[in-house]
């Protein structure tokens, strides 16, 4: 079949496509130095760009910032300023008197001072040192602090205890109810939701983890708590600011070393596999290349580094090396066959070149099937995944060609610019992820040299398709389809209702602290906290009366007080509620001479009136924080402990049902706080992971059978591959796995990746039938030719996602072991399911049908490429 300028054009796309792949393989040997120096003017182009690629672990991550619920709580944000602290639990365990120890109290002033006056972006520190005690006079009111005059004697810092516990705006929320714990509650002006260029320490020292809020501010903190004139004093450093900082932390070193750790794996299963220098380091290569460009997409466009970011290393080096694996598969056996170097070449891309760009194109829908999450950090790792992956691919037909396009001594002359080109990259890269990049890709060249040094050249040793045992075990599969197709289809169609049973129990629901592994240590620390007081979370209600000073009138703070009651109730979860309510209770009661009896709202609006206008002529600052400065709207706060989110659904399910009940007559109320931002979380999970999941099925579904022009044969390539998601859904159910934040992705994810073996599978079964006519003998053929790389692909995918697990994150490791789960899955159903599919429905034409076809291109392609 002639192949030339005036030559007839070939009816089937994908033979046209293999012809063109063919050419390509063709032009990058015989340019095989102008495509290497292009790579690097490339991939260095990159590495400049990357540098500029900053880490962000806020809210803003999460939400557009035109979300209703997140513009919600920026409206809040602007009567009451950043909502979110540091929250500071102490004891004193060899004191007398714990936290209540005259020389202990001394100590904490100092802390009081030495955070506000030290520390960056403090709005305020409230401690018992400084917390405000209201007492009645003979003249109305005092408002008294222990710093402002501090007691002489033991004794009469046990009487102002008395005083504290006496307050139950205080107790449970700065002092524990046994006195045996204090807390230091350390509230921010700035917020993880603020510009970057709010949240710089010193604009001069530029945008590094350790300027940044809220980095810096947690830094400058345990840096306090630490010196040792405050030895004896235990302290739990918890809240917003300490979680954030340690996430983005995490996030930034673990990118890197799992990034490496993947790299080292898979370099190794490739060494084991082909023995080669070559086959080990030319992927390493093309995968951190294809890395580094999708760090340099995400600081082209202007985004971050966010959360969702952390996995991306290790997702496209596993799933980047399939093209590796099976171009290096082929070509080998090629070559030892043929003798000649570009004919093998030409031979390999002609049969995997469009199988690669299917695949390459199914995983990036998978991919891009999330781009249109409401959660902004998935919809943005959903376009620079697809971006990654398909530069891996080009990367693969191109720089991967001009590698395999030389020999022994012209490989070792290049390797030396590889590892400067690496190493440029590693020390002169201003940003983290360029930095680890170029590490990465420096480490793979280095492995490569060392393991060269060790090669073993044995060409007729084991054949490339696997050798004797691996041929003779692919065609035992092959014969058990034959025989047992009816079989396979009952089994897999049980697994699948067995499945669905399971996926009827799965759960949507996150819990932060459940991000977090046992290995952090902050997470005991914040567990701590909650069960001793605290509250390191909050839904906020927020009032409004509709006209200035209508805070003031009783019956608004009667709604308010209603509220507040109601959520009290749940102790579990509600740690502490603060409002204008407490204040104003706090002061009829003092106004009354500390009776008990006189804790509650006063009954005019000219007395509300009165004992504001004294608070504040006493100095009273505290009420600042819970209504605007017009007493138009005020806030219900309540602090909860880090829970699973529905916990805090129910929660406002109940307050909402009880508004239903007993609709507010006085004022409107909107709940916004960081609490509420993780309800709408909530929300939009269950809407990505199905519109995520039915976008990828849908649009692969289509490519399938536009490529194949056979609606059966895209029915039958699907099955197999909605197969191991359901199955891996189903396990999630049975074992109690909820779905959440970091896991929305799997489904459409898995739906891309599962796909590639299916399209190499069933490509090369459809060439294998249209040369022999016969699905058994085709099978047989297909498997002996693909199986092997199937298998490696596979192996080599699993072992790169379950490089997630030495993640310090639990997300992060138990998204690795679903994803390596369902792969696992897939593989048994491209073996299985996918031959017993096509031997039943004989989608290629019936038996004995065949067309122009062989194991090779046209005899004349070499010369027309």
């Amino acid at each position: 079949m002639p192949i030339g300028p005036d030559a007839p054009r070939s009816p089937d796309l994908v033979v046209r496509l293999n012809e063109l792949f063919a050419r390509l393989a063709g032009a990058c040997f015989d340019f095989r130095w102008g495509v290497l120096a292009l790579a690097v003017v490339v991939v260095g182009g990159c590495m400049w760009l990357a540098s500029s690629a900053r880490i962000d672990n806020s809210y803003e991550a999460y939400f557009d910032p035109q979300d209703p619920t997140y513009l919600a709580y920026e409206r809040f944000r602007e009567d009451f300023g950043s909502d979110e602290v540091s929250y500071i639990l102490y004891r004193a365990p060899g004191f007398e008197h714990g936290p209540w120890n005259l020389e202990v109290m001394r100590r904490i002033a100092e802390v009081t001072e030495a955070i506000a006056d030290e520390v960056p972006f403090v709005y305020e520190v409230t401690t018992p040192a400084n917390a405000e005690l209201v007492r009645g006079t003979a003249d109305g009111i005092e408002i008294a602090k222990i710093v402002d005059d501090f007691p002489e004697t033991q004794e009469e810092l046990l009487a102002l205890r008395d005083a504290f516990l006496a307050k139950p705006m205080l107790v449970g929320g700065i002092v524990s109810a046994d006195a045996q714990y204090g807390a230091i509650i350390v509230e921010m002006d700035r917020s993880s939701t603020d510009p970057l260029d709010e949240i710089r320490v010193d604009p001069e020292k530029g945008d590094a983890l350790d300027n940044l809020y809220p980095q810096a501010t947690d830094d400058a903190i345990e840096a306090i708590l630490a010196r040792p004139e405050y030895e004896g004093i235990e302290f739990y450093h918890s809240g917003d600011v300490p979680l954030n900082a340690i996430y983005n932390r995490i996030i930034d070193e673990e990118s890197g070393t799992l990034d490496l750790f993947t790299s080292l794996v898979i370099g190794l299963i490739l060494l084991l596999t082909f023995r080669s220098f070559l086959g080990a380091l030319a992927p390493l290569v093309v995968l951190q290349a294809s890395v580094i460009a999708c760090v340099a997409l995400i600081a082209a466009i202007g985004w971050k580094l966010d959360m969702s970011f952390g996995s991306t290393p290790t997702l496209l080096t596993a799933i980047g090396v399939a093209h590796s694996v099976h171009i290096l598969s082929e070509f080998r056996a090629r070559h030892r066959r043929l003798g000649d170097r570009r004919e093998a070449l030409v031979r390999t891309l002609y049969l995997l070149g469009t199988p690669c760009l299917l695949t390459s194109l199914t995983t990036s829908v998978g991919f891009l099937a999330m781009s249109s999450a409401p959660i902004k950090s998935i919809s943005h790792s959903g376009v620079y995944n697809a971006f990654g992956v398909l530069v891996a691919f080009a990367l693969s037909l191109t720089l991967l060609m001009a590698l395999l396009s030389m020999g022994r001594r012209e490989l070792a002359g290049i390797a030396g610019a590889l590892a400067a080109l690496a190493g440029f990259g590693a020390l002169e890269g201003q940003g983290t992820a360029l930095a680890a990049g170029g590490a990465l890709a420096a480490g793979g060249v280095a492995a490569g040299l060392v393991l060269a040094l060790f090669e073993r050249r044995a060409p007729g040793a084991a054949a490339a398709k696997g050798g004797v045992r691996a041929q003779r075990a692919l065609a035992a599969i092959a014969a058990f389809d034959v025989r047992h197709r009816r079989a396979i289809l009952v089994g897999f169609a049980a697994v699948a209702v067995v499945s669905l049973v399971g996926m009827s129990r799965l759960v949507v629901d996150t819990n932060w602290l459940d991000d977090f592994s046992d290995r952090v240590e902050l997470k005991a620390i914040t567990e701590r906290v909650d069960r001793v007081m605290g509250g390191t979370t909050n839904i906020i209600y927020l009032f409004d009366s509709g006209r200035a000073d209508g805070i003031k009138e009783p019956a608004v703070l009667r709604e308010m007080e209603r509220l507040q009651a109601i959520g009290e109730e749940r102790g579990a979860l509600v740690r502490k509620s603060y409002s204008l309510v407490d204040i104003l209770k706090d002061l009829n009661q003092a106004f009354h001479g500390g009776d008990p009896a006189w804790y509650r709202l006063p009954e005019s609006r000219e007395l509300v009136a009165q004992y504001l206008l004294l608070y504040e002529m006493s100095g009273g600052e505290e009420a600042e924080e819970y209504v605007s400065s017009d007493y138009r709207r005020a806030s219900v706060e309540f602090r909860l402990a880090l829970a699973p989110v529905s916990e805090t659904a129910a929660l406002v399910a109940q307050l909402d049902g009880e508004l239903a009940a007993n609709p507010l007559e006085e004022t409107t109320v909107e709940l916004t706080g960081i609490g509420a931002l993780w309800l709408k979380l909530l929300d939009y999970i269950v809407s990505s992971q199905v519109q995520g999941f039915g976008t990828a099925f849908v649009v692969i579904a289509a490519m399938m059978v536009l490529i194949f022009r056979s609606l059966r044969l895209g029915v039958i390539s699907m099955v197999p591959n909605v197969a191991p998601v359901l199955f891996t859904l189903g396990v999630m159910g049975f074992a109690g796995i909820p779905l959440d934040y970091s896991k929305v992705m799997i489904a459409a994810v898995a739906i891309g990746i599962a796909v590639d073996d299916t399209i190499h599978l069933l490509l090369r079964y459809r060439h294998e039938f249209l040369a022999s006519g016969s699905y058994a003998r085709a099978l047989e053929d297909a498997l002996q030719d693909v199986g092997r790389a199937l298998v490696l692909t596979s192996v080599a995918l699993v072992a790169g996602f379950l490089v997630l697990t030495f993640s310090v994150l639990a997300s992060q490791a138990m998204y690795g072991i679903l994803l390596a789960t369902t792969i696992s899955a897939a593989l048994v159903a491209d073996f299985l399911l996918m031959p017993a599919l096509v031997l039943t429905f004989e989608p290629f034409g019936p038996e004995g049908a065949r067309a122009r076809g062989a194991d090779e291109a046209p005899a004349d392609l070499r010369e027309a490429a």
